[in-house]
């Protein structure tokens, strides 16, 4: 009989934005003929529903698709859940960005604790060496940054595309990379990386209604590596459906209670909280 995980649950893959942008993502999805999106976008009632769903703590992960707004967005997230014990607000940038200024500032002026790349949206490939000065700066401070890979519109990624994430990985091998989504449908890829690699890490987001199909078998020995996500709000896999697909692999509690927050815990144990700045924003803003 197994030992009841009582550890709180972390959602470490949420996008909570600001309304205005949220509801151009919600549109981009509706006009595509996406399955029914489960949640809100509205960024209070997509919190309540996470809530709701049992997650104690969750990563808000901003992206840029464009050069030029990350520095803004970033801002957003740190005034906006500065001091939020359920919300770890992220940073993004964008190649096209001065790279080196924007994260010195999500790092030094807003320390935000962990980044978020979105290659498809922002049209960029993972091992893009404009990025280096990132790269550089989350080696040093332990931050951990999720990599959407892929270039495909619908988000999936292909085994090639994950290999530009080891190669990245391979020029700054301390590093802590999580590949959102497993990098599915290039799973195997994905799971022969973190074998590879030492800081490489994957979370479980569903990919919009399709979840990442993994097996117990498959992810022996990986169960430290693997970080649980929602994908909240912009999926139609309940967060109750992904949580019970954990479960359903039968680790031990240890590593039940690793995929469920332990790990995404202790990556962020080498950053620092989030800055209190001088004025908090509406969380309609821009």
């Amino acid at each position: 009989m197994r030992t009841p995980v009582t550890s709180m649950i972390i959602d470490s893959h949420v996008h909570l934005l600001p309304d205005r942008l949220a509801a151009k993502i919600r549109k981009f999805f509706v006009d595509r003929g996406s399955p029914r999106l489960l949640y809100p976008y509205e960024c209070d009632a997509a919190l309540g529903e996470l809530r709701r769903a049992g997650i104690a703590r969750c990563w808000s992960l901003p992206y840029a698709h464009r050069g030029g707004v990350a520095s803004g967005l970033n801002r957003w997230m740190a005034e906006t859940f500065a001091g939020d014990p359920f919300v770890v607000p992220g940073a993004t940038v964008h190649p096209e960005d001065d790279v080196e200024a924007v994260v010195r500032e999500a790092i030094e002026e807003l320390e935000l604790p962990v980044f978020k790349l979105h290659c498809s949206v922002g049209k960029f490939a993972p091992d893009d060496r404009r990025l280096d000065p990132l790269w550089r700066r989350v080696s040093d401070t332990g931050r951990p940054t999720v990599v959407h890979t892929g270039s495909a519109p619908e988000g999936t990624a292909t085994e090639e595309e994950v290999r530009a994430v080891g190669r990245t990985a391979g020029r700054f091998p301390s590093a802590r990379i999580i590949i959102a989504h497993f990098g599915a449908p290039a799973v195997a890829a994905t799971l022969g990386l973190l074998r590879q690699t030492e800081h490489v890490y994957a979370d479980l987001c569903p990919v919009v209604a399709d979840p990442v199909e993994l097996t117990r078998a498959s992810i022996a020995g990986l169960e430290r590596r693997i970080l649980f996500g929602s994908d909240t709000p912009t999926v139609a896999v309940s967060i109750e459906d992904s949580l019970e697909r954990v479960r359903a692999w039968r680790l031990t509690a240890q590593e039940e209670a690793a995929v469920l927050g332990g790990t995404a815990e202790d990556l962020l144990g080498a950053a620092p909280p989030t800055a209190t700045p001088p004025a908090v924003s509406a969380r309609t803003g821009a």
